[in-house]
């Protein structure tokens, strides 16, 4: 395990000193937008990608609160060596009101997690949140059919997950969300759009489901955050997955462990959304 620990650490110096040389007048640049910033970790995972593919770009993380967003957003649009941006919450709805163009992905939820920025300086918009759920933490969608899901959270991640949700074949989906009035306008267009698609809002207990997903930021601070549902609900035939990425082990996955459940780590949603980036800014 210690040779293991040692060879990682290893490959990661190595790639961040090909970083450093690869730094010049032309390197591209990509920025990680959210707010707070602390717990991204999008630029430690695609900058070795970079610099193992031999591309000239760097990303870095940016901080803009949503009253700063516009402001930003202007200065963006003119930086001539921005590739793209990658958005997190609160930002992903501005993002797509702001965007000169956007996929239909994007369209349909009503927020942009990926933006590239062309020559001429249109910011074109995607969504890449459930694409990457499904492929990094549900087996490209195979782990969630003909299981009872319950979503807890509507809000930008959740949204895109739900829209996902409703194209796997899982038997129904239950909504639940702090604000009562969003989960029942996300079920509302999720029926609109699929009309045989069986999805409610509901409140959080676990009663009658078999998959839990956490698509709040409840866990991103373990001594503050409340838990998302009454784990003591928790049975060993639940599968339980989370969004959150920074911590690994939530107290909602630490707590799904004792109870027996499998559980599948947030992490697997970037890490398998990074292709599709790369892909996305042109690479």
């Amino acid at each position: 395990m210690q040779g293991f620990e040692n060879c990682a650490s290893h490959r990661m110096l190595k790639s961040a000193e090909r970083l450093a040389r690869m730094i010049s007048g032309k390197t591209k640049i990509f920025y990680m937008l959210a707010d707070p910033i602390g717990h991204v970790r999008t630029p430690e995972v695609i900058n070795p990608v970079f610099a193992s593919r031999g591309i000239d770009a760097v990303m870095v993380p940016i901080h803009y609160t949503p009253e700063d967003f516009v402001l930003g957003w202007s200065a963006m649009k003119r930086t001539k060596n921005l590739g793209g941006i990658v958005v997190s919450v609160p930002l992903k709805e501005q993002a797509l009101e702001l965007a000169d163009e956007a996929d239909d992905v994007a369209s349909e939820l009503g927020a942009a997690n990926v933006i590239r920025r062309t020559d001429d300086g249109r910011m074109i918009a995607t969504n890449l949140d459930g694409r990457g759920f499904l492929r990094g933490v549900l087996n490209e969608g195979v782990d969630a059919r003909d299981r009872r899901v319950l979503l807890v959270g509507a809000g930008g991640a959740g949204k895109a997950i739900a829209f996902s949700l409703a194209k796997t074949g899982c038997r129904s989906l239950r909504v639940s969300d702090v604000d009562g009035a969003r989960a029942q306008a996300l079920v509302h267009e999720i029926s609109r759009r699929y009309p045989d698609f069986d999805v409610t809002a509901s409140g959080n207990r676990l009663a009658d489901i078999d998959l839990l997903i956490n698509a709040t930021p409840c866990g991103l601070y373990p001594d503050k955050d409340p838990l998302p549902v009454d784990v003591s609900e928790l049975r060993p035939d639940i599968m339980v997955a989370d969004i959150i990425m920074k911590p690994r082990e939530t107290p909602l996955l630490k707590a799904a462990q004792a109870a027996g459940c499998e559980i599948r780590y947030g992490a697997g949603m970037l890490d398998s959304q990074i292709d599709l980036m790369v892909s996305y800014f042109g690479y």
